[in-house]
């Protein structure tokens, strides 16, 4: 690697503020095309509580049995600000959007009960059932054992991707026996000798004292005749040619497809060097359809030129669009 003084380090920034003031200048002057998309699956409606199930949820929902699995939406999606998630609560859960995750992982359930606090201390392995007992399942990841009645519907209903691992024995609750997984929490149903799934996502967001607004039906017609149909993003980055170590910039400004701002749309940043990529979730859109990542260059070879991917979504759409930068010798 080279160095560089400080004429060449001022001469560096001068260079890349010109090219982002001109880059910011251009963008009030056109509508930017859409970058290239992905296709997805029309919004479904749900008239049984008002909500709208869209991109990038509404494959993962309907491919998974979603009304029997999670219910019916009781909110559309909306960026969470504490953990800034893409999210929607349904009935029996929580769906989150994790662009940076690998296929088939983007989309994850919610670790709900964990996150009431419902885990409860493992039980010693001396009290768990033989390994080869027919009856049980054994998890000593977290201590805990699914039996009988709730096992044959945790194995018959998604398993360790529906439900998580078991944190809890089987207990009773109010009358009703009951048994707390990361994700969900089974009940026995006396009265039709079933098991069933609770409504953990209402329980949840009431218990987490979440927007109560979020739970009532829009107006659909005045949301959808000012709703954006498209997302048009553009991306830069503040340096051109940095070198390793140095802070880079990377910015994006979102509108929809009449050129107006939008504000709160999810970002995701996806950084690719020559052996890794490393992800970055931006703060949420301003008002002026802005935001941006300080971040470090990190290791790559001189010459090598670095990809970023951004993937926006905002009120169920979907995009994403790239730029790059090359390392300095």
């Amino acid at each position: 690697m080279g160095t560089k003084g400080p004429a060449v380090k001022r001469f560096t920034f001068y260079i890349s503020l010109l090219c982002l003031l001109s880059l910011l200048l251009a963008s009030m002057a056109f509508a930017w095309p859409p970058a290239p998309g992905q296709q997805v699956t029309p919004p479904q409606y749900f008239p049984e509580t008002g909500h709208v199930v869209r991109a990038p949820f509404i494959d993962y929902y309907l491919s998974t049995d979603g009304v029997a699995q999670y219910g019916f939406p009781i909110t559309d999606d909306f960026v969470d600000l504490t953990t800034g998630l893409l999210v929607q609560y349904f009935e029996k859960g929580r769906l989150e959007w994790h662009p940076g995750n690998a296929d088939p992982y983007k989309v994850q359930l919610g670790l709900l009960a964990d996150e009431m606090g419902k885990r409860q201390p493992p039980i010693p392995i001396s009290q768990m059932p033989p390994a080869n007992d027919p009856n049980c399942l054994n998890f000593l990841e977290t201590g805990h054992t699914v039996c009988m009645a709730f096992r044959d519907y945790w194995l018959a209903n998604g398993g360790l991707d529906r439900f998580g691992y078991p944190i809890t024995e089987f207990t009773v609750e109010n009358g009703v026996l009951v048994q707390y997984f990361q994700r969900a929490r089974l009940e026995w149903n006396p009265n039709r000798a079933a098991v069933q799934v609770a409504p953990l996502g209402l329980i949840y967001y009431r218990w987490a004292k979440l927007d109560e607004s979020r739970l009532l039906a829009p107006d659909r017609f005045a949301q959808f005749n000012n709703a954006p149909t498209a997302i048009l993003a553009r991306a830069s980055v503040f340096q051109a040619s940095p070198f390793v170590g140095d802070d880079q910039v990377a910015f994006i400004n979102v509108t929809d497809q009449l050129g107006r701002p939008l504000a709160d749309a999810a970002v995701t940043l996806i950084v690719r060097y020559a052996d890794h990529d490393t992800a970055y979730q931006l703060p949420p859109t301003s008002a002026s359809g802005t935001t941006f990542q300080t971040f470090t260059v990190e290791d790559s070879p001189a010459g090598f030129t670095v990809a970023l991917q951004f993937i926006v979504t905002h009120a169920g759409l979907f995009s994403d669009t790239r730029t790059s930068f090359m390392i300095w010798y």
